[in-house]
């Protein structure tokens, strides 16, 4: 069956999405089919209906729900209950001070006194959380409408990954040396190991209780400039580590997308290794050139589209979308809007949209 011609209604806003941390939610619109259904399209590796526009501010319903410490200590809550009164609790898992810095809108734990110095003292000092202690089944029941507001994927967003929990816990110096450590390698890889089994865990509940469509585990790798560490290193001790929780993902159907920032272009090749769907990264990365040089593996690039001339003409816009369209329309790419010119969002939409209406349902 033919698809329905591109029709210049489907640009124009019918609704709007829910919002996150005081901005406004994405417009919602009303198209030949959701989302949702065009997100899936994409990553069953079938041809969507347009380049899927996902991240943040993109077609995405975001979840970070209150019952998880984390969420509330690093001051990331996104669900559908009361205002978060982040003041009264600065603590998160493993019994670690958050500090919350306004004007870079992010958290991280108090530094200069970590919690662990030897990774082979981990289990005499702190344990893996018990997930049973989260509301479950009260945290599905007081966010049915919001969850239900959307015909857009909804992704629930893990912090810490496994790099980024080892920091948390030992400050970065100390977690960069426990990674290459002889003495202290072992420790490392039993503390991820236990790691992914709270984290299988904890997917299967999210896609029970939430029927979650994806999964974002933050954990930046890199500086502005270059990596933490050597591709030799993130093969070695967080691929395998890495690999088991896409694995759980799948399993469940859910996709997962790391949210890594810094310069991590020389890590792809770990990222893919590990099996990750796709990297919202910052456009520091050279994407043009990646996407190029990864086109058949399993990870899709969250491509910024570029700013144009603050002076240019609608046709002139429509020109560079319907350029961008033509280099990307093939590749494992879709749409980041937060590096993205916001004029060209719809632009790059009709353009992809008419692409991709030659195909058959």
């Amino acid at each position: 069956m033919a698809r329905k011609p591109f029709d210049k209604s489907e640009i124009t806003p019918v609704g709007q999405y829910p919002g996150i941390w005081g901005r406004p939610g994405a417009p919602k619109y009303d198209r030949p089919i959701t989302s949702k259904e065009n997100t899936l399209l994409y990553f069953e590796g079938k041809k969507p209906y347009w380049i899927p526009i996902l991240g943040f501010g993109g077609e995405v319903l975001s979840f970070r729900p209150r019952m998880h410490p984390d969420n509330v200590a690093t001051h990331l809550v996104v669900d559908g209950e009361e205002p978060m009164q982040y003041e009264l609790v600065t603590k998160g898992w493993f019994d670690l001070d958050w500090v919350y810095v306004p004007h870079v809108g992010g958290a991280t734990v108090k530094p200069g006194d970590p919690l662990i110095t030897d990774m082979n003292e981990w289990k005499n000092i702190t344990k893996i959380p018990d997930i049973n202690e989260l509301d479950w089944e009260g945290t599905a029941e007081r966010n049915k409408e919001y969850l239900s507001s959307t015909d857009s994927v909804l992704e629930v967003c893990a912090l810490s990954g496994l790099w980024e929990r080892l920091i948390s816990l030992m400050d970065v110096e100390g977690a960069a040396i426990a990674l290459i450590d002889e003495d202290q390698k072992e420790a490392v890889h039993s503390f991820f190991s236990e790691l992914c089994d709270m984290y299988d865990d904890m997917i299967t509940r999210y896609k029970k209780y939430f029927d979650m469509d994806m999964y974002l585990m933050h954990d930046d790798w890199g500086t502005q400039n270059a990596p933490f560490f050597s591709l030799e290193t993130a093969r070695e001790m967080l691929v395998p580590y890495l690999k088991r929780i896409v694995d759980s993902c799948h399993k469940n159907g859910v996709i997962f997308e790391l949210h890594c920032c810094g310069q991590c272009e020389e890590l792809v090749p770990a990222m893919i290794e590990a099996g990750v769907d796709i990297w919202c990264g910052q456009t520091l990365n050279d994407y043009e050139k990646l996407s190029a040089l990864y086109p058949d593996t399993c990870l899709t690039f969250g491509m910024g589209i570029p700013m144009q001339d603050e002076n240019a003409t609608e046709e002139e816009l429509m020109k560079a979308a319907e350029e961008f369209v033509e280099v990307y329309k093939d590749r494992r790419v879709v749409i980041n809007p937060s590096s993205s010119d916001p004029r060209m969002l719809m632009k790059v939409y009709e353009a992809s949209r008419k692409y991709y209406a030659q195909f058959d349902e």
